[in-house]
């Protein structure tokens, strides 16, 4: 059989263009898929440095068990809707919160035995791994939020969530509507362009908004999801 050496070097530099838009094409995807994990990672950063949340984790699923765990958070954002600090800034309002420990724990646990439990209440104050949660008006992405976390018993039931700064919860715990005065301070801090990313994302429209927050909200899902494997295996 006689080879046509023309036909041959066609396809070798077919295979080899083919190659180089493979690589190219790799290159740009690669490029893009950086560019969406430093956008979701800053954008969410951003979020997570003007937001402080309450983290109420009940004893386990049974219904006595949840109960008791709404009864401990009306009781704290009583408490906190009567001695909130007014006007505080998210510093303030941190190490307001952060002095608070105690007392808040002290809150819980009476209301524990006020109900006949005899479960033991941890309150504490750190950087936590929350889900996306949307509220009234309002959604913040999955990430990594200081918050005061509230553990009833095991902790190993339902859990619930909510703002402590902006004062979500001290503004209208039965809502959980955020009041313009709130709302202004957040826009403030957070800038137009993130602000709108929190509250538009819960409109029907705007797909720009949508898209940026779905990529922080994959970003950080997967470190989050990548965090607890390791933790797992070390």
């Amino acid at each position: 059989m006689k080879i046509n050496g023309k036909k041959v070097f066609a396809a070798i530099n077919d295979t080899g263009r083919a190659i180089q838009l493979l690589s190219a094409a790799s290159k740009f995807l690669l490029v893009i898929f950086i560019l969406c994990i430093v956008y979701g990672g800053t954008a969410q950063g951003k979020i997570a440095d003007n937001v402080v949340r309450l983290h109420i984790v009940a004893n386990s699923d049974k219904q006595t068990d949840q109960e008791l765990k709404l009864k401990v958070r009306d009781a704290i954002l009583t408490h906190m809707h009567e001695k909130y600090p007014d006007g505080a800034d998210r510093k303030e309002a941190a190490d307001y919160l952060k002095s608070s420990l105690p007392l808040i724990k002290q809150i819980a646990s009476d209301v524990m035995k006020e109900n006949g439990s005899d479960e033991s209440v941890n309150v504490k104050y750190g950087v936590y791994a929350f889900p996306t949660k949307e509220y009234d008006g309002l959604a913040l992405p999955a990430g990594m939020y200081e918050a005061i976390r509230v553990e009833l018993g095991e902790a190993k039931g339902q859990n619930w969530w909510c703002i402590m700064f902006p004062p979500l919860c001290v503004a209208d715990a039965s809502s959980l509507r955020l009041d313009e005065q709130a709302m202004s301070r957040l826009r403030q801090e957070l800038g137009d362009d993130n602000y709108r990313l929190i509250t538009d994302i819960t409109n029907k429209g705007n797909v720009p908004v949508k898209i940026k927050f779905r990529i922080i909200e994959l970003v950080e899902s997967s470190k989050i999801r990548l965090a607890e494997i390791i933790s797992k295996l070390f």
